[in-house]
């Protein structure tokens, strides 16, 4: 049975003092300073193999103190254990560092991270190693910590293997996404039912690495088919990878990993003047415009992969000659920003992709996300918007000019033509891309907020203000 939020959210009211707690992968270093800079105490989680990031990388020292003699303040701050029995509370810690045989382990000590008043921050490799399987079940319902998050959504990325996954909620939300298409498997590969005449990838699992996904491109369904046999023979690609996979249409544009924070607490607070007009230009009522405000931009990155980035930067003449399919893994990420009259529909999406989470699993998204896009060039009709439904502006019953669309540089037509950011994955949870934005913040962020304000600063300014004001409630599920 799945772990009800009303539990958890007693069992926060009783608590005297979080700590945050983290899978030592992904995105920890951020979430670890970010409870640092904001006066929380914290845990890391690892195993042997993966210690060293965190021992060579120590996240110490007060929330505005200046750090100059490192090892004194290790030594002061930071303790490493085995045990999360050798855990005290009443020690004098700042962060401790827990490393495990395996990370699953650390379902076995949910009594006591719960006595340490723990909250646990979600990544990716939270939901891979310790979720148990495609449905996340060990997270939902036996690993009774409370979450700084979504607990019930963490398993819609799991794209294929379950049936709500994020394209479900994409396609409630009516936010554009690429279209799929249909085919059969057999063995040693795939076969369409009918030639289909457009370039197309396949998005899979990769036969050995569940923690990776298999990207196959290629011109048109013929192509695809005969990529997708070298892979299968190669080893790479599975019969049970292959029947839930996806494949669909390739969206040309760059990519763009736009990354949220929807704070529980800003939610329920008055915004003046603005939330009136919101409400009033928006279609929605004041409870809604306050959360679509709730729901904060913090900042933009995109993904650096490999051997794809490799290949790329190689002569035309010598990539034609190179006969190997790039690999997709994701290596490093990088700090963009956006035109600025893009953030609109960049808003306008993802507002609806939370409302819609909201409707359909309750209480939606909370703390981080990212919605991750090819911004395209095309005609609306492609993607089929409608701007006349919740939380779009038009100037009459339907959309009849490209201004109506917020579009004023383009010839007035029907259907005009405009930039469409066409979401390819959603993440319910910390983003790995926003590393980018450590230490430093994030351009959007750091503008709204008067300081240096990453995804991992953010997350503890909502704890800390809650834990302050007695709401950690609020924020768990």
């Amino acid at each position: 049975m799945v772990i009800n939020r009303e539990e958890m959210q007693e069992t926060v009211r009783r608590y005297k003092e979080p700590v945050g707690l983290n899978l030592g992968s992904h995105s920890a270093l951020d979430a670890w300073q970010g409870q640092r800079n904001y006066g929380l105490r914290s845990i890391i989680y690892t195993t042997p193999s993966r210690a060293r990031i965190y021992l060579q990388n120590p996240m110490v020292g007060g929330a505005d103190e200046a750090v100059e003699d490192l090892p004194s303040i290790v030594r002061r701050d930071l303790r490493v254990v085995n045990d999360p029995k050798d855990i005290r509370k009443v020690d004098d810690w700042k962060s401790v560092i827990l490393i495990l045989d395996r990370y699953s382990d650390i379902v076995r000590y949910v009594d006591e991270l719960v006595d340490l008043e723990c909250l646990q921050i979600p990544n990716r490799a939270f939901s891979v190693y310790v979720g148990g399987d495609e449905y996340c079940r060990v997270i939902e319902n036996k690993f009774a910590v409370p979450i700084v998050g979504s607990r019930t959504l963490l398993k819609i990325e799991n794209r294929g293997e379950i049936e709500k996954d994020y394209y479900w909620f994409a396609e409630q939300a009516d936010i554009p996404y690429p279209k799929s298409y249909q085919y059969e498997v057999h063995e040693g590969g795939i076969r369409f039912k009918e030639p289909i005449d457009e370039p197309m990838l396949l998005k899979a699992e990769h036969a050995h690495r569940a923690f990776e996904r298999e990207f196959i491109f290629a011109a048109n369904s013929q192509h695809l088919e005969e990529k997708i046999a070298r892979e299968v023979e190669a080893g790479n690609l599975n019969r049970e990878g292959l029947e839930n996979g996806r494949i669909e249409q390739i969206v040309l544009g760059p990519h763009a990993n736009f990354n949220f924070f929807f704070s529980p607490l800003d939610a329920k607070s008055e915004w003046g003047d603005v939330d009136d007009w919101f409400a009033k230009l928006y279609n929605v009522n004041l409870e809604e415009a306050r959360i679509c405000l709730a729901n904060q931009f913090l900042s933009i990155d995109e993904r650096r992969e490999t051997t794809l980035d490799g290949l790329k930067r190689l002569p035309t003449d010598v990539q034609q000659r190179i006969r190997k399919i790039p690999s997709f893994e994701v290596t490093a990420h990088a700090i963009l920003s956006l035109r600025e009259s893009l953030l609109k529909d960049v808003h306008r999406y993802a507002d609806r992709f939370m409302l819609s989470c909201r409707e359909h699993a309750h209480p939606g998204i909370i703390g981080a996300w990212c919605l991750q896009t090819l911004v395209t060039w095309d005609r609306v009709s492609k993607y089929e918007l409608k701007p006349v439904v919740k939380l779009d502006f038009t100037s009459g019953v339907e959309a009849k000019t490209a201004a109506d669309y917020g579009v004023y540089d383009v010839p007035e037509e029907r259907d005009p033509y405009m930039h469409i950011p066409v979401t390819q994955d959603i993440a319910l949870r910390h983003g790995g891309g926003t590393n980018v934005h450590m230490g430093i913040g994030s351009q959007y962020a750091n503008a709204k907020y008067k300081k240096t304000m990453s995804m991992g600063d953010r997350i503890g300014l909502e704890i800390r203000r809650a834990w302050k004001t007695d709401q950690l409630h609020e924020i768990v599920t």
